[in-house]
């Protein structure tokens, strides 16, 4: 594998990251922030609608969708975590840009010429590495409530 130049690793490695990032944040937020308000929208439902749901004829079944698609939407976000993603993609993405940018103006700890390139990929790789070090322990903590042990294992026999 040839070295990567400065340009071409800003552009194809911490730039690519960077947009993946805002990419992913956005889509998070959204669903977090949409699944949120359908539960608001829900529960208010529930509210005005359970006074009369004995004298309407489909009073029950309102209240009884509701309810579930309440539980559904909780379900949802518990599995897929779209507040942590959302959170921890853009905290990256800031971190990540931050370093880029201290570079590109020689900001210390960028401010010597030589070795500043070396230490901004190392500190970048970093970042991306504990990002992807955050994600594996996400799911395998997923994977983890997900399977159940049977009694054997759990005793080590």
């Amino acid at each position: 594998m040839p070295v990567l130049d400065r340009e071409t690793y800003l552009t194809n490695r911490v730039d690519d990251q960077l947009s993946w990032l805002s990419r992913a944040s956005k889509v998070n937020k959204r669903v977090f922030l949409g699944l949120r308000i359908f539960e608001i929208v829900l529960g208010t439902s529930i509210t005005i609608v359970s006074p009369y749901a004995a004298r309407l004829p489909w009073g029950p079944l309102v209240i009884a969708m509701a309810g579930g698609g309440i539980a559904l939407s909780g379900g949802w976000l518990a599995l897929n975590r779209n507040q942590e993603n959302w959170v921890r993609y853009r905290g990256l993405g800031e971190s990540l840009k931050r370093e880029k940018y201290l570079f590109l103006t020689g900001t210390p700890p960028y401010d010597v010429e030589q070795g500043a390139f070396t230490r901004f990929v190392t500190t970048s790789e970093a970042l991306m590495l504990e990002e992807r070090a955050g994600w594996a322990r996400q799911v395998s903590q997923q994977v983890e409530a997900d399977v159940p042990v049977s009694p054997s294992v759990a005793r080590g026999s």
